[in-house]
C-alpha cells in the first residue's frame, strides 16, 4: 500500500465545537507561540479575548488585530507577572 505523505497520517477533524460567544478569556503569554495559538482557537469559537504580554508590544497589537477581523472582541494587556507588584497593577 502506497501513501502520500500529503495525507498521512490523516488529520482529525476538530472536536471542539462549544460555542464560546458569551465567555471571555484572560489568555497570560497571550503572543507565545502556545498563547497565541490558544487565542485563536478560542476567538474561532466566538469567545472575547484579553490577550497578556510582558514586553513584545507589537506582536499584542499584531494578534488583537488579527482576533478582531476574525469577529471578536480582544484587547492586550501588559503586566510583569514574574512579580507580585506586576499582578496587582494589572487586576
Amino acid at each position: 500500500m502506497s501513501t502520500s505523505s500529503t495525507n498521512f497520517p490523516p488529520r482529525p477533524q476538530s472536536i471542539i465545537t462549544t460555542d464560546l460567544s458569551k465567555h471571555i478569556a484572560l489568555v497570560t503569554g497571550g503572543t507565545g507561540g502556545i498563547g497565541s495559538a490558544t487565542c485563536r482557537t478560542l476567538a474561532a469559537l466566538g469567545c472575547t479575548i484579553a490577550v497578556h504580554f510582558h514586553t513584545n508590544e507589537n506582536a499584542a497589537t499584531s494578534l488583537v488585530a488579527e482576533l478582531e477581523r476574525m469577529g471578536v472582541r480582544a484587547h492586550a494587556f501588559q503586566a510583569d507577572l514574574s512579580r507580585y507588584e506586576g499582578v496587582c497593577s494589572w487586576m
